[in-house]
């Protein structure tokens, strides 16, 4: 009985190129940057070097351990050494490639080509990172008999080697996403220059310090202590809280860079604020411990407050109309349309996300702070702060609307708003000067410059008057703003209003392109599918 042909054992050729087709699904389904990324470090000169000079000092090291052996202190200078190795390699080089990565492809324009493609900035941005991380695996794999060999002689534990390689890749991370963001902002030819010196100094001193702090032994001490502590669990996550709003504050400015102009940049930004202000507040209750807790709370609650005045300036400065790309995503629900007006682009509805956010921090300070004793002077401290960050952004809503619509007319309104900002506080001690000689003591001509009025009245219940003036100033000016705000949830809700009255045509013309061609129409014919002849439709 002879086999049929059509059934026959597939040829090897045939399996090769299925494993091969695999593969590149594969690939493509994890980040085809990656791969290139990854293929392009091997194949480089830098890693070579790198990996070898590694090995070289690796060698030297084991060869002085060796030859002045102390049972008390050669493993702990093993891994110092090991460690203060692989600083500059985590912490310098696999920055400054995935850096001039970016820059090679930004010039090229490589990315112009990729966001053509089914890649997204952010995509992008994922697969140089995760790129980067495949290099600090193989650096790490370099030094792990170093680590191995200091653990051997009882230099140090296998959790300090463990959280000392976890915190590697955190520092590592949050480097590479620095330089990548850097990279992706120095677009203009004339600052690419000053970009790259910028960023080499930067992770140089950075790399530097760790080398040192690393190298003198302190940082051993300092994790053995931290390891055999009750401050452990709040330190480490800590660390990560911070790490990961760095890593992601980089990947949105490098997203936000590489963008189309008409594309939503605002939207990443306003819920990250939102998130990291609930996030942070979650750490302090759940790692701080209870006997300082108030305090944090205190002092986090203060800072997340400076920090969401710094979002605001950016958020005040941008165009105030809603993009035509972004306008045809807003939600067909009117109630999920109104929830994300605060997040969509446009100055107005940035100074409503800032003061959902300034609520936000309202209701946990009200939750969170206690209710008598310390706590007195930071109130008064927190609301002359919102009093005169909403004053001054809605001078910058009113600035930004005298611009010209485009983007040179945001940067321009983020470099007034400050300057203002000089000019309310030199110009009233330049007129003292002048008309009085000196510049005495405070007076209402300095009521906004908020820097020396905040350290004037805020930590004195004495002051209350005036403390009262500027929240009615910083009142007046949002009352001022409402109409803009207002106007900007209509233009959400018309948007949405919009895209409900296209659907019924969207969906008819979808039906009609899918609809099936009439079978009593001959199979040959190059006419309509009704039978229209080819006359009739020209003379139509």
């Amino acid at each position: 009985m002879t086999a049929d042909p059509a059934v026959a054992a597939p040829q090897p050729a045939a399996i090769a190129e299925s494993k091969t087709e695999r593969w590149s699904r594969l690939s493509d389904w994890l980040n085809p940057i990656v791969v290139r990324e990854v293929q392009q470090a091997l194949k480089g000169k830098v890693f070579v070097l790198s990996v070898i000079a590694a090995c070289i000092v690796v060698v030297t090291i084991a060869l002085v351990v060796a030859s002045d052996f102390d049972p008390g202190s050669s493993g702990r200078n093993a891994f110092d050494a090991g460690l203060a190795t692989l600083v500059p390699l985590l912490i310098f080089v696999v920055p400054m490639q995935a850096y001039q990565s970016m820059r090679h492809e930004l010039k090229a324009g490589m990315v112009e080509q990729l966001l053509l493609s089914e890649l997204r900035p952010r995509r992008i941005i994922t697969g140089k990172l995760s790129a980067a991380m495949v290099q600090f695996v193989l650096y790490v794999s370099v030094l792990s008999p170093l680590l191995a060999t200091s653990y051997l002689l009882r230099g140090v534990d296998m959790p300090t080697i463990g959280v000392s390689l976890l915190l590697a890749l955190l520092f590592c991370v949050a480097a590479t996403a620095f330089a990548v963001s850097s990279a992706a902002q120095g677009m203009n030819p004339s600052m690419q220059g000053v970009a790259n010196l910028a960023v080499a100094v930067a992770l140089a001193l950075a790399c530097m310090g760790l080398i040192g702090y690393v190298g003198s032994g302190e940082y051993a001490r300092d994790i053995g202590w931290l390891l055999g502590s009750a401050e452990l669990g709040m330190v480490l996550s800590g660390l990560a809280l911070a790490g990961a709003a760095s890593c992601t504050m980089s990947g949105l400015t490098a997203a936000s860079f590489l963008a189309h102009a008409y594309e939503n940049k605002s939207s990443g930004f306003r819920a990250f604020l939102l998130a990291f202000i609930v996030v942070t507040t979650l750490w302090v209750a759940f790692f701080v411990p209870v006997g300082g807790r108030d305090q944090v709370f205190v002092v986090a609650t203060i800072a997340m407050m400076l920090g969401t005045a710094a979002f605001g300036v950016f958020m005040v400065t941008e165009q105030g109309a809603l993009s035509p790309r972004v306008r045809a995503h807003v939600s067909r629900q009117p109630i999920l349309a109104l929830l994300s007006a605060p997040f969509l682009p446009g100055r107005h509805r940035g100074l409503l996300c800032y003061l959902v956010a300034v609520g936000l921090l309202a209701g946990l300070a009200w939750l969170t702070w206690p209710a008598t004793g310390f706590a007195r002077e930071p109130r008064g401290f927190a609301e002359l702060l919102v009093a005169y960050t909403v004053i001054y952004l809605s001078i910058g809503c009113w600035l930004r609307g005298r611009l010209p619509s485009t983007l040179q007319g945001n940067h321009l309104a983020r470099f007034a708003l400050p300057f203002l900002l000089f000019l309310f506080c030199i110009v009233p001690v330049l007129i003292d000067v002048f008309v009085k000689g000196e510049v005495r003591s405070w007076h209402p001509g300095h009521i906004m410059n908020p820097f020396w009025t905040i350290e004037r009245f805020a930590f004195r219940n004495s002051h209350g008057d005036t403390r009262m003036v500027v929240i009615l100033i910083a009142a007046g000016f949002l009352l001022l703003q409402l109409r803009g705000i207002f106007g900007g949830i209509r233009e959400v809700l018309g948007a949405s209003a919009r895209r409900r009255d296209l659907a019924p045509t969207t969906v008819a013309a979808s039906a009609s392109a899918t609809a099936p061609v009439d079978a009593t129409a001959s199979p040959n014919a190059t006419g309509p599918v009704d039978g229209t002849s080819e006359s009739a439709r020209d003379g139509d």
